[in-house]
């Protein structure tokens, strides 16, 4: 039998040998080992370059993003500014009633017409036409020739060749003769007499009037053509204000009472005048607006606010309206946007009343009288883009 000391000493190398067990390592624990020990180099290595390519990225944007975090926001860029009528030339003149065409401006003086070199605003030819200039004359461009009537004694229209500065031809009309258009292939002169008026053509190959007079309303004025028709008001009451003329045949088309002119049964105005076409409809003015009004049934589809506005043409594809004198003693034109129906463009204020204006290819050609009316002043108006 074992003593116990013996006992002891088994019992604890019986222990020993199972914590030995417990920590001895496999058959294929060493080589497993090794390979983690290999690669632990390598893991550190990968470790290492990552954080190097961290460090030089962080190296790189940070001064981007503390520029763009120190830096104040700044503002949207302004939007470049819109179209703008500048003045071009002026110059003093002694008329009223003004047309371009033939590369030049032509302006009724009394008992001449002055022709203006649109580049100056100079007067570079005088013709001589008696009779013209005393009372509202009319002048037109067209059928290869400059033609203006004359309301006085003799009334008539004359023919001025716009190559020679000459004229050519002196057509009898009867009394008064007062607006003149070129249209259709004939030259309309409205005459205004006692009871209603009439309107006369001239044929341009011939030189002399063709076809039976057109009665229209009384005093008949401006003429218009526009959508096949021309359009003609009449200043005065006593019947329709505004005529419309089938070109071809002489008719005049709802002369009397439909949509033109007159009240309707509510007691409104309709359309009185018309001053231009443009955009398939005409334009006129009314109190302080300016109207766009339907060809076909003379209804007015848009009445843009312009202070002041008393008539209006179209060039360039914008209604341009005159202002009048405003209580600054300033008038302007402005230009109205047909796709918006509202102002786009703003002219330079002149000092004086807005008395007349026409469209040449570079421009505008109004005549400003000064406040006192005592000299009137020919403005040439460029449209411009930039700062004003």
């Amino acid at each position: 039998m074992m003593d116990n000391d013996q006992l002891t000493e088994a019992r604890l190398r019986l222990a020993l040998d199972r914590e030995v067990a417990k920590h001895q390592l496999s058959p294929g624990a060493w080589p497993q080992l090794e390979r983690r020990l290999r690669r632990q180099p390598r893991r550190r290595a990968a470790i290492a370059a990552g954080c190097a390519v961290i460090v030089a990225a962080t190296a790189v944007v940070a001064p981007y993003l503390w520029h763009r975090l120190s830096s104040p926001v700044a503002s949207p860029p302004h939007p470049p500014p819109g179209p703008h009528l500048v003045i071009g030339a002026r110059a003093h003149v002694s008329g009223l009633s003004l047309t371009a065409g033939y590369g030049a401006v032509w302006i009724i003086g009394p008992g001449v017409i002055y022709r203006v070199d649109p580049a100056t605003a100079k007067t570079v030819a005088t013709v001589p036409t008696p009779g013209t200039g005393g009372q509202p004359s009319g002048i037109a461009t067209g059928a290869g020739a400059v033609w203006a009537t004359r309301p006085g004694r003799h009334p008539g229209a004359y023919r001025i060749d716009p190559r020679t500065n000459h004229v050519t031809s002196f057509i009898r009309l009867p009394p008064v003769p007062t607006a003149i258009t070129v249209a259709h292939g004939r030259v309309w002169v409205s005459v205004a007499k006692e009871g209603p008026g009439i309107v006369v053509r001239i044929d341009p190959r011939a030189n002399r009037v063709n076809g039976s007079p057109i009665r229209v309303g009384f005093g008949p004025g401006e003429i218009v053509s526009a959508a096949g028709t021309l359009w003609v008001t009449n200043t005065s009451g006593g019947g329709p204000l505004v005529s419309r003329i089938n070109p071809a045949t002489g008719a005049v088309i709802g002369a009397r009472g439909g949509q033109w002119g007159g009240t309707d049964r509510l007691g409104n105005a309709k359309v009185t005048r018309i001053d231009a076409t443009g955009a398939g409809s005409l334009w006129t003015t009314d109190v302080n607006v300016v109207q766009r009004v339907d060809p076909a049934n003379g209804h007015v589809t848009a009445a843009i606010p312009v202070p002041h506005a008393w008539h209006v043409i179209f060039w360039h594809g914008l209604a341009w309206a005159l202002t009048g004198v405003a209580p600054s003693g300033l008038g302007t034109v402005v230009g109205i946007d047909p796709a918006s129906n509202r102002v786009a463009v703003h002219g330079a204020p002149v000092r004086g009343a807005p008395m007349a204006i026409t469209a040449g290819p570079d421009g505008l050609w109004v005549v400003f009288a000064n406040p006192s009316h005592t000299s009137l002043e020919l403005v040439h108006l460029v449209l411009a883009s930039g700062p004003s």
